[in-house]
Order: structure tokens, then C-alpha cells, then sequence
């Protein structure tokens, strides 16, 4: 759980309550531990979609099923257990109204990543809806619409990220346009574009990235009496010849500084970009589905294991890369950027998909700066999404991680940045 809301509604549910549930519904503690985590996020995002005034109508429904003295640490008059007693009725009405025409997708979905059927689904999240009011009214303390809808806005990306891998999939609004430009020009994107899904180490595949632009100018045409429009253009290419050279003496003079920088692999000034790309549904063998690009990684990844690699020798897989082509940290450093978590998740939930699968986590960078720096980084890079899909429960199956800074660097220190930015990247190998 990454939010207050969460961790207060995931407490009321104790061993006993957890054991209770399994049983009820003939599922083990894992499989209902699993369901919480996934219902708790998808219910308090449903209440977040509501308008105020409905949100009210809600609140007034239960809180009349609270009892006490309107103290913190009341208790509420039912188990939450047993969605079939006193909250019953209500919950499975709150369940409808919340998702409306988009329950059954819910409830597919759901049944998918979970692996069970959809009336168990429907269940969890019935027992979760009173854990869920308890957290947002702080124990039945605090019945404010206003308040509660603050509060449920303001944790919105922590109920995002806590819902499993491609389950959001636009369901719940995530305010993001996948098919919009992205421009960050303060941290590292290391790949931009989707590569080619097989790669030759010794002869890397340039893939198809954005090229950074550094400079954009805006013409603005005048028009005036006289001769004076024929002489405007002539004056705008003399100012660029004049401008533009010393640009191109400034910035060769900064591709041969041999200065060690702070960041020695990518520097702070750059920007890059990001185009729109193509988004689809890369599909399961268990039927879930993950919101990737269009040849991004996710979509090589899965069609290469799903062609399976059995015959393939250890030799052939060594030399055969994928690429993250969402990936991005902070600058000189190793710390994964919170918008680079959905294609941390995608290639978890690919891997828990895939259980007999076992990969190799490499880091790359280009041929600037210090090698033993770079080669740190890169290695620390490595280890970071390691650590990041370890946290997903696919630890194990990432075998080996290594930095190889810029040996495999295609592009000399000297050249511009819409090239080097190509070697600087962390790609996966699957291996036997």
C-alpha cells in the first residue's frame, strides 16, 4: 500500500478476517490478500469519479451502519467479513454506482489477475467497501463530502499505482494521454522509441527514437510598403549565418571539452521529446491485458516468449536484447522516476505470466564522461529495476544484472547528443 487511505483500510482486515473470507468463498489467504490489494485501490478510484453531491448521498447511505460515539476507533456494527449481513444490500448497490456500465470490464479484469471466478470478485470487493468508508471518515468521525473528495483527489496517483498492472487501462481516468507527447526536460529519458525486438550486440539495431531538438525558431513574417519585404529575407539569412555560426563554434567547443562533469552520461540541459505514439492491448496467456505501445517492449517481449525460445541456444539468447522504451531516472543517478512505474509493472506482470521465465538486466550508457563512473551508473541502473520488479514479487526471476557503462557504445563522446542518446538505455535478455 503507498497511501494513508490504503494503509487504513487494509488494517481493519486481520488474520482472522482473512482466514474468514478464504473460506467463505474456498480460496486460500494468498488469493484474498491479492484481492484486497486490488479492490481496496479500484473502489476508493470509483468514489474519487464521484461528483460531490453524489459522493454525500453515499456517505448518508452508511452512516447509519456506524455505532458509537462518534469517537476514533469506534468500531463498525458488522463484520466486514460478511458481505451477505447488514452492509450487504448497500455495498452491492455502492459496487454498481460506482463502476455503472464498466462493472463487468471490472469484474473481467479483476477475475483475470486474480484467477478466480467473478462472483469471488464481487465479494471481496463488498467486504472492502466498509473498510473503505471507515478510512475515508476516519472511523466514522468525519462525514464531510468536501473534505473526503479533497482527500480521495489528493491521493489519486497513490490509488493508481497501487491498482495491478494494466488494470487502470482508462477505466478510472488516470488524467494521462499515452498517445500525447511527453517533455521532461529536467530528467533522463533513456529511450524514446521502440527498437527492433532483436538486437545483435556486436552489431547493435539502431532503433527509431525521437531526435532531440535543441533549437526551434519561430518565423514570423512581416509584411511592409515599398522593397522592404523583398530585404526582410535577405536580413533574416544574414542574422542566421551570423547567429548559427556561433551556435555551431559554441556547441563544438563543448563536444571536445575533455572537463569531467558532475553527470558524466547524460547532461542536465538536455531535452528531450517523446513522440505520440501508438497505444494497444499486448494480451496474456492469461487473458489480462497490459496498456503498451505499439512495438514498445512489452509487445516484443511477450510475442518473443510466446513464440517460445527453447531451441534457442545460449549463445543466440545472449545476443538478443529488448530494449525499455519508458524508462527514465532521475540525473546521475539510479532512482527510477514515478512515471516510469506503469512499464515497471507491465514487465512484472509479463514475468508472473510467464513464471518459468528467467532474464538478465543490462545498463548501458554512452561514451562520455569517466568510464569507471559510467560503468557504475550503468550497473546501479541495472540493480535499480532489479530492486523495482523484486518489489513486484518477480525478483527471482531476474537471474543476473551487470553495467557494461559504454562498451557496447555505438556513437564516439564526440557526437551529438540525437545520437548518443541511442546508447544510453537498459535493455533485458531472457535466458534459460
Amino acid at each position: 500500500m503507498e497511501n494513508r487511505l490504503l494503509n487504513a483500510a487494509r488494517s481493519l482486515f486481520d488474520g482472522d478476517t482473512i482466514n474468514g473470507l478464504a473460506q467463505r468463498e474456498g480460496l486460500t489467504s494468498e488469493q484474498v490478500n491479492k484481492g484486497l490489494d486490488a479492490s481496496l485501490p479500484a473502489l476508493f478510484l470509483g468514489l474519487q469519479q464521484q461528483p460531490e453531491g453524489a459522493l454525500q448521498g453515499i456517505l448518508d447511505k452508511f452512516k447509519g451502519m456506524f455505532t458509537g460515539t462518534n469517537e476514533p476507533g469506534q468500531d463498525i456494527n458488522v463484520p466486514i467479513d460478511r458481505p451477505d449481513s447488514g452492509f450487504g444490500n448497500e455495498t452491492q448497490g455502492l459496487i454498481g454506482q460506482l463502476f455503472g456500465g464498466k462493472l463487468d470490464l471490472v469484474l473481467e479484469k479483476l477475475s483475470g489477475f486474480l484467477g478466480m471466478n467473478g462472483g469471488s470478485v464481487m465479494n471481496l470487493l463488498k467486504a472492502a467497501v466498509p473498510s473503505v468508508i471507515s478510512a475515508l471518515t476516519m472511523n466514522g468521525v468525519n462525514w464531510n463530502a468536501s473534505r473526503i473528495s479533497s482527500d480521495l483527489n489528493e491521493n489519486k496517483a497513490g490509488f493508481l499505482s497501487a491498482l495491478p498492472a494494466g488494470l487502470s487501462l482508462g477505466l478510472f481516468g488516470d488524467g494521462i494521454s499515452r498517445t500525447e507527447p511527453i517533455v521532461d526536460p529536467v530528467k533522463d529519458v533513456l529511450v524514446e522509441e521502440p527498437v527492433v525486438p532483436v538486437r545483435e550486440r556486436v552489431e547493435p539495431v539502431t532503433p527509431v527514437r525521437n531526435i532531440n531538438e535543441p533549437v526551434v525558431v519561430e518565423e514570423e513574417r512581416k509584411r511592409g510598403g515599398g522593397l522592404w519585404w523583398l530585404l526582410i529575407p535577405l536580413l533574416l539569412l544574414a542574422l542566421w549565418f551570423l547567429f548559427g555560426k556561433n551556435f555551431r563554434n559554441d556547441d563544438k567547443a563543448a563536444t571536445t571539452d575533455t572537463t569531467v562533469v558532475v553527470n558524466p552520461v547524460e547532461p542536465d540541459t538536455i531535452t528531450t521529446t517523446v513522440p505520440a505514439r501508438e497505444s494497444i492491448m499486448v494480451t496474456l496467456p492469461d487473458g489480462s491485458t497490459l496498456n503498451a505501445y505499439k512495438g514498445g517492449i512489452e509487445d516484443q517481449l511477450v510475442q518473443f516468449l510466446t513464440a517460445g525460445y527453447s531451441t534457442m541456444s545460449d549463445d543466440d539468447l545472449k545476443n538478443r536484447w529488448f530494449d525499455f522504451d519508458n524508462l527514465n531516472f532521475e540525473t546521475g543517478t539510479s532512482t527510477i522516476v514515478p512515471e516510469s512505474q506503469d512499464q515497471v509493472n507491465n514487465i512484472a506482470a509479463i514475468l508472473k505470466a510467464f513464471p518459468d521465465t528467467k532474464i538478465k538486466i543490462g545498463g548501458y550508457t554512452d561514451k562520455t564522461g569517466d568510464e569507471d563512473l559510467n560503468k557504475k551508473l550503468s550497473n546501479d541502473r541495472a540493480v535499480a529495476v532489479k530492486n523495482a520488479l523484486d518489489a513486484k514479487g518477480v525478483g527471482a526471476q531476474v537471474i543476473e544484472t551487470e553495467g557494461y557503462g559504454s562498451e557496447f557504445a555505438k556513437y564516439d563522446a564526440s557526437a551529438p547528443e540525437s545520437d548518443r542518446i541511442l546508447d544510453r538505455r537498459v535493455s533485458v535478455s531472457v535466458r534459460k
